[in-house]
């Protein structure tokens, strides 16, 4: 990596100036007689260059041919260079291009992208196994759609998009809007380049951050005509670093993100998890710093609630309506924001409800049970192309 030459060639400076004590610096020259060449000359220092390597290349060549003792610094620089950290990857990632990880267990491979070492998944294709999943999850979309009212919004990740090449390879999105039928509106997070990336997720997570996800709220608020939106009182900082799902998949720790969330004032209701009384998410004790910090801990899970077969939430206001969310851990910022507006707020993650609730999730039983008004669905890529997430909404 380049972070790691750099810090190489700042020894390799130093060592010059010490080394500059005891050895003399010759008269530059151009060509050597006796090898019959050129010889290499010191350059003008240049930021682009330093950031490229070029100008560390070129001052390491020059050590041979100008400076008396060049041999014994460069192998002082080469011996400091193989015992720095590698950090977890060995090349530039400069210049808008991947370099290529794997997870722990070396199934999914994920990537680096840019010189802000922001870890991404890499660009994906899909197989002729997961079209044929995806077009089977639409149908099982168009089969909710004839139950209720429901609403779509779709969350992207960048396995959709090649930063490289700035464009989308795969267009979850345009698939759901040309065969799905019946849904009352579906809408998504709107991005299309790797700047407007970074201003929604965080630099070593597949998750929408507290910008992301606060937008999805509003835009999800608009589809469903909530007229009066929660806003935030502020911003909260905890200043120990962050290390999202691609770092601690990676087993990469080099690389971390602050983590920020919104504050909000929101009613007094009540939380049943999977049945019984709990709460839901612990912005107070992440403030308070009532727990121990550990690196290779979700807190992503831990602050904004983690991943349970159902949720509810009890406003106790009779006269709204009631709310259906499935989705994934994508809708964890943003569920209790949206609950706020309803009566009760049912959210079901079909991946662990018949384990968690002990029997199977019939959409037509839990929305009559239930009385359910209106039913919204969290998506992203892999909600769409996986049968977990989907797990019971057959025909």
């Amino acid at each position: 990596m380049r972070r790691r030459e750099n810090i190489g060639f700042l020894i390799l400076l130093l060592a010059v100036f010490l080394w500059g004590g005891i050895v003399f610096v010759k008269d530059e020259t151009s060509t050597s007689i006796l090898e019959n060449r050129k010889l290499d000359t010191f350059q003008h220092f240049t930021l682009n260059d330093f950031i490229s390597g070029d100008f560390q290349d070129g001052f390491e060549n020059t050590l041979s041919d100008q400076f008396i003792g060049s041999e014994q610094i460069r192998a002082f620089y080469k011996q400091t260079l193989a015992h720095l950290p590698n950090f977890g990857i060995e090349e530039n990632l400069c210049h808008n291009r991947y370099l290529e990880l794997q997870t722990v267990n070396q199934e999914v491979k994920r990537g680096i992208y840019n010189c802000d070492d922001y870890i991404v998944y890499l660009p994906a294709t899909l197989s002729d196994d997961t079209k044929g999943i995806i077009n089977e999850n639409i149908e099982k979309y168009n089969h909710l759609n004839s139950l209720a009212s429901v609403y779509y919004y779709f969350v992207d990740d960048p396995s959709s998009f090649d930063f490289v090449q700035n464009k989308k390879v795969i267009d979850y999105y345009g698939e759901l809007k040309s065969k799905m039928k019946g849904e009352k509106a579906l809408e998504k997070l709107d991005w299309d380049s790797f700047e407007e990336y970074k201003k929604y997720y965080y630099k070593n997570d597949h998750h929408w951050n507290y910008v992301g996800s606060y937008q999805g709220y509003l835009n999800i608020a608009k589809m469903l005509g909530i007229k009066e939106v929660v806003e935030p009182k502020g911003t909260y900082t905890n200043h120990e670093d962050f290390y999202g799902s691609y770092s601690r998949n990676t087993n990469n720790f080099d690389y971390h993100d602050e983590f920020i969330f919104y504050e909000f004032d929101l009613p007094e209701h009540d939380t049943l998890i999977n049945h019984k009384p709990q709460k839901y998410n612990h912005y107070d004790e992440y403030k308070k710093h009532e727990y121990e910090y550990n690196e290779a801990e979700n807190y992503y899970a831990y602050v904004y609630g983690d991943d349970y077969g159902e949720v509810v939430f009890d406003y106790n206001e009779p006269k709204k309506e009631n709310l259906l969310i499935i989705g994934n851990s994508y809708s964890n910022p943003v569920n209790e924001l949206i609950a706020s507006n309803y009566n009760k707020t049912y959210v079901v993650d079909l991946r662990y409800y018949k384990e968690s609730i002990g029997k199977d999730f019939v959409p037509k039983d839990y929305i009559t049970e239930n009385n359910i008004d209106k039913v919204l669905v969290i998506m992203s890529p892999t909600f769409i192309r996986l049968e977990e997430p989907n797990r019971g909404l057959e025909l």
